[in-house]
């Protein structure tokens, strides 16, 4: 009898990738310090709202002043949580992760900064 099938090939190997030890504590140190970056963000909003205390609706862009405040807040909160979930994903994946990490880390202070320029221009420091 004769079959026009190919022979079966090896059965796929059920064996993941061994994990490196390296990545995963360059990951998680990394995620700890973008944890605590975005922890000290936070507080430091207080610094940037105190900044434009003086402001009045006469005088500057109280929406704009509110959204940078809103920007600096959460925004390091959104890059954190959303990069640091897809580092542990990498990371259970066996995938390598430390970059995703790096990115979560440096996403803070950009963001921060994003929403401290925010306010600026609100309370007029383009025009000064």
């Amino acid at each position: 009898m004769t079959s026009s099938s190919a022979p079966p090939g090896p059965p796929p190997s059920t064996t993941s990738p061994p994990r490196s030890t390296p990545d995963l504590v360059a990951t998680t140190g990394l995620l700890l310090l973008a944890v605590v970056l975005a922890l000290v963000s936070t507080v430091a909003v207080a610094g940037l709202v105190m900044g434009v205390s003086s402001c009045t609706e006469q005088t500057c862009a109280l929406f704009g002043i509110f959204g940078g405040a809103a920007v600096a807040t959460v925004g390091p909160w959104v890059g954190v949580l959303g990069l640091g979930a897809w580092a542990v994903v990498r990371s259970v994946r066996r995938r390598r992760a430390w970059w995703t990490a790096l990115a979560a880390a440096l996403s803070v202070p950009v963001l921060w900064f994003g929403g401290g320029a925010l306010m600026w221009l609100a309370a007029g420091g383009a025009s000064a």
